[in-house]
């Protein structure tokens, strides 16, 4: 196929330059230049077909020696019961299959991505838990949020001592997001509010 192709290039830079006037050296001469010239083609065309990724080997042992302390973790499948809704936004946010998680330290951390050293937790439908007035319906319901705190500060604690990991909590919902905001960003933990 590549033969076709330089032959019809071949013969087509040819017309066009005829049509231009511009003579070829004809003879010895000629044939050196329309051997060179087939040459490089043929040059281009294995660099065409070679593998792009060459390098891959090279760029996967840099991404290998980058130390990340989570990578020693393992997947495990969750020992707590949660709701439908959280076991799904949980893996829609981690990638995780439903009802596995990352333990890491002693902790369990809802998600972990390796390439950005970065642990995760997802924290589904907590607006449940507020009244119309943005106050806790019930006087319990705080203590779900004291501990929820207590979960960060135990995390920020492992992720800051195994550097370069990083932390994000991602809400569902809007009013814990604002609730626990100024909380996680003191201790260093990124949060985002992800519907």
């Amino acid at each position: 196929m590549a033969t076709i192709v330089a032959s019809v290039a071949e013969v087509v830079i040819l017309r066009i330059l005829a049509a231009l006037g511009v003579g070829l050296a004809t003879g010895a001469a000629g044939e050196a230049a329309l051997e060179a010239a087939r040459k490089r083609q043929q040059e281009a065309d294995k660099a065409k077909a070679a593998p792009i990724a060459r390098a891959d080997p090279v760029t996967k042992a840099r991404e290998k020696c980058k130390d990340c302390p989570p990578d020693r973790g393992a997947l495990m499948p969750v020992n707590h019961s949660m709701s439908d809704n959280s076991r799904e936004y949980q893996a829609r946010i981690t990638g995780f299959p439903p009802g596995m998680e990352w333990k890491f330290a002693g902790k369990d951390f809802d998600g972990f991505k390796s390439a950005l050293c970065l642990l995760q937790e997802a924290k589904a439908a907590c607006d449940q838990f507020f009244g119309k007035n943005g106050k806790f319906r019930y006087p319990f319901q705080e203590s779900i949020f004291l501990k929820m705190g207590e979960q960060a500060e135990t995390q920020a604690l492992i992720v800051r001592s195994n550097a370069p990991a990083t932390l994000t909590y991602y809400f569902q919902t809007p009013l814990a997001y604002s609730y626990m905001k100024t909380q996680l960003l003191v201790l260093g933990i990124t949060l985002l509010y992800a519907p």
